[in-house]
């Protein structure tokens, strides 16, 4: 029971590092979006701001990786807080 914290923190690391590695190699295959054009139609800027929104897939890693660390963070404040009682 102790050791879960401990155990939890590290998942979240590792979860953390292959995300952040997968949104820097899937930074490096994509190609450069164009930026807005004046010639453009209505439908295709709206098509594009909407594609600059989306979270893609390592955001949500990472965001995962980030709330094991924070979950393991209170966890182990809650194991102190209650072992002084």
């Amino acid at each position: 029971m102790i050791a879960y914290p401990w155990y939890l923190l590290a998942v979240g690391i590792i979860i953390l590092v292959v995300g952040s590695l997968s949104a820097a190699l899937s930074g490096l295959s994509t190609p450069r979006q164009r930026g807005l054009d004046p010639r453009m139609r209505d439908d295709e800027i709206v098509r594009h701001l909407r594609e600059g929104q989306r979270i893609g897939l390592p955001g949500l890693v990472i965001f995962v990786g980030l709330a094991c660390i924070a979950a393991s963070i209170v966890w182990r404040l809650a194991l102190v807080i209650l072992a002084k009682r």
